[in-house]
């Protein structure tokens, strides 16, 4: 199998799961926004910044050690056993210790969030859930060394918002809506973790006994502990600007930003798919010291990334009263914090697989310091736009940080490895992107009009079905029409007729 196939159907699986997963997330955010106020859509979006930020100390780069550790061993099962029955007990002990720590400060975390009482309580209910989630993601990437991505994928983004999504209704309309917002995030995250450990025993032999005898590895722990190191930084970017909106201003005013960040964020799943399935590709041709596929590689996956990405980000920057009006009309005063973050997430999605290239091909450190760089730059911005621009400063101060990292990533990767992301090709997404864009704004007025969900919905349909039209009229690359007709065989025959 070629690796154009590889990668468009691993990451295919992989972006169908992410996908799913948004929606429910972007379901349930959904939910939130209508059956309850911006103050606790607030609260719980701090809460999980929070809680998402302790898990990856909770992990401690161990997700990272165990894909290394796992396949490394593949030729001796008794190893494997070992490594990942060390790899859960340490990962279980440090949950336990972080979990009690973040409720024992839970009211010092609270206050210096400017949250109520509320926010307090939220956040000791979803402490319990850090062991489940842990463990979910060390027992999905223990079966992904035996290269079954499926579990993990189903139990992270199918499994665990679904059951997010159910329970918080089942909650709002039974027990009011603070047992709404309570209860459902460790319970969804218990029945994730409930659903994919009897896949560990199944594919790796590993056995609850087996994790309570386990001895602590150490070499694991020196290999996954700069893993850690990195993750940290990429979580407290990717929350730093609820988290500093929340130590600024309000838990309402958070409230506010939080349906136009988590809608640009929507974006970033394609990114997801393919930099995991590229990842080790990368590293391999690097080996093998295959420059010139390498960059084949990179622009093909750009490309395909970008096309992708292209009719959300024009529904999102050109109707953004629409999208927003969805939540609810209070949301709509977001309008400009969506543009400006939809256009943050467009650089994140289109240049992020330059740090994943860095990062594979023995420039890790380089990488690392882009992200310190990164984060150092988006605290100063956040400090000097959101006390006087409020929600549009920090969407502002991320749309800068990305721009500046992308440009130095860029040009990193030129002067290093001589390649670049911007194939021939590529003027084809551009142009179909364009001709979407002027027909989105010429209906403007009319799309405005409409109900807001109608407004949404034509304005979704219009965007993807322009944006489509034109990219067949444009012709698909070789590349592109293989992979469709192997997935699509009759296709392929009635061309031939």
């Amino acid at each position: 199998m070629n690796r154009n196939s590889v990668i468009a159907g691993q990451a295919g699986f992989s972006f169908a799961g992410f996908l799913f997963g948004q929606a429910s997330r972007f379901g349930f955010n959904l939910l939130v926004a209508r059956v309850l106020d911006t103050d606790a859509l607030g609260t719980y979006a701090l809460a999980v910044a929070v809680i998402q930020i302790a898990e990856v100390l909770a992990i401690a780069g161990l997700d990272s050690g165990l894909l290394r550790f796992v396949s490394v061993n593949s030729s001796d099962p008794l190893r494997q056993r070992a490594v990942i029955g060390s790899a859960l007990k340490t990962s279980l002990f440090l949950s336990l210790f972080v979990g009690v720590l973040l409720f024992i400060f839970s009211g010092h975390l609270s206050s210096m969030l400017n949250g109520s009482h509320l926010l307090q309580l939220t956040l000791c209910c979803y402490a319990a859930a850090i062991p489940f989630n842990v463990a979910t993601m060390l027992y999905g990437h223990a079966i992904q060394g035996f290269r079954k991505l499926q579990p993990k994928i189903i139990a992270t983004q199918v499994v665990s918002p679904l059951f997010l999504l159910i329970l918080t209704l089942l909650f709002r309309y039974t027990a009011g809506q603070k047992a709404a917002l309570f209860f459902p995030f460790a319970l969804s995250a218990a029945i994730a973790f409930f659903w994919i450990r009897p896949y560990l025993s199944k594919i790796s032999g590993v056995l609850p006994v087996d994790i309570l005898r386990a001895s602590y590895d150490r070499s694991m722990m020196v290999y996954a502990l700069p893993f850690m190191v990195v993750s940290l930084l990429s979580m407290m970017t990717h929350w730093l600007d609820v988290v500093m909106l929340g130590m600024l201003t309000d838990t309402a005013t958070v409230g506010l930003y939080h349906p136009a960040a988590r809608t640009a964020g929507l974006i970033r799943a394609v990114l997801l798919a393919f930099s995991g399935i590229a990842a080790p590709m990368i590293a391999a041709l690097h080996t093998g010291s295959e420059s010139a596929e390498i960059g084949r590689i990179y622009k093909m996956v750009t490309r395909w990334i970008f096309g992708l990405v292209v009719p959300p980000v024009i529904l999102f920057m050109l109707l953004p009263e629409p999208v927003l009006g969805v939540f609810g009309t209070r949301f709509v005063e977001g309008s400009i914090a969506l543009v400006l973050l939809t256009a943050a997430s467009l650089l994140q999605v289109s240049f992020g697989l330059s740090s994943t290239l860095l990062a594979m091909t023995g420039y890790a450190r380089l990488s690392l310091y882009n992200s310190l760089g990164a984060l150092g730059l988006q605290v100063v911005l956040n400090l000097l736009l959101i006390p006087r621009m409020g929600i549009n400063g920090a969407a502002l101060a991320t749309l800068l940080v990305f721009f500046l990292l992308s440009s130095v990533r860029l040009t990193e990767i030129f002067i290093l490895l001589k390649i670049h992301p911007f194939g021939k090709a590529l003027w084809k997404p551009v142009a179909a992107g364009l001709f979407a864009s002027l027909l989105l704004m010429a209906l403007r007025p009319w799309l405005l009009d409409l109900p807001v969900f109608a407004g949404f919905m034509a304005g979704a349909l219009l965007a993807v079905s322009s944006y489509t039209a034109l990219m067949l009229l444009l012709k698909l690359e070789q590349e592109e029409r293989e992979i469709i007709f192997k997935a699509i065989p009759f296709l392929n025959k009635e061309t031939k007729r």
